[in-house]
């Protein structure tokens, strides 16, 4: 099976130590030890903690098995929307701004996340169906029944605001990084020990029960 291509469409990285609680100003720029908000709902120097985060890789589109001959080429381009995940800020207690929210995390995670206010551009929609534009491109070394896929690197965390030794908000995150994975196999090749979970998800959802992608 041929590895998914990863394409990095915005790459970041961000400096700031990966601990629990993390620093920058109104603007974003780092600044002593806390986070401040210019927020009359919550203290102005309070500090975030980053609990339960995860990130992992998740499939978004895909086409089912279809049959290439040796040497055509096989791309990404026509993949359609298998699921659809939807940028979001759950907050309990004092609202805080979600985009310094999800900075925040971006600088735990040392990586650019979609909806920080800092690696794009604020106007893009809520949802991983409009990246659209990435795609990959591979020669089919043996004929026969090839998947492609595209997947997004889905992070996940809780968080906690603490003002004055109290916590004043609290909720979770959802938003996904700056990374697309361009998914392109045959059906007809075991998966490499390293593939990931989308990976294994496209080879069940488009190869045939037997086909060696899906062991």
């Amino acid at each position: 099976m041929k590895r998914g291509l990863t394409t990095a469409i915005a790459a970041l990285v961000i400096a700031a130590g990966a601990t629990a609680c993390t620093s920058g100003k109104e603007d974003g720029a780092p600044h002593g030890g806390t986070q401040r908000l210019a927020t009359a709902k919550a203290c102005a120097d309070g500090v975030y903690t980053w609990l339960n985060v995860s990130r992992r890789p998740v499939l978004t589109d895909m086409t089912a098995g279809t049959h290439y001959d040796k040497g055509d080429k096989v791309n990404t381009k026509d993949v359609e929307e298998v699921a659809r995940y939807t940028r979001s800020v759950s907050t309990r207690g004092a609202a805080l701004p979600e985009k310094r929210v999800i900075r925040d995390l971006a600088r735990h995670l040392k990586v650019g996340l979609y909806g920080d206010g800092v690696t794009m551009d604020d106007g893009i929609p809520r949802t991983t169906e409009y990246d659209k534009q990435a795609s990959a491109e591979q020669t089919a070394e043996t004929s026969g029944r090839y998947v492609t896929g595209r997947a997004a690197d889905l992070v996940e965390a809780d968080y906690r605001y603490v003002c004055g030794g109290r916590t004043v908000s609290s909720g979770h995150v959802l938003t996904w990084a700056h990374v697309n994975e361009m998914i392109i196999f045959s059906c007809g090749e075991k998966p490499p020990k390293n593939a990931d979970d989308s990976e294994r998800e496209a080879a069940r959802l488009g190869c045939r029960e037997g086909d060696p992608a899906r062991s």
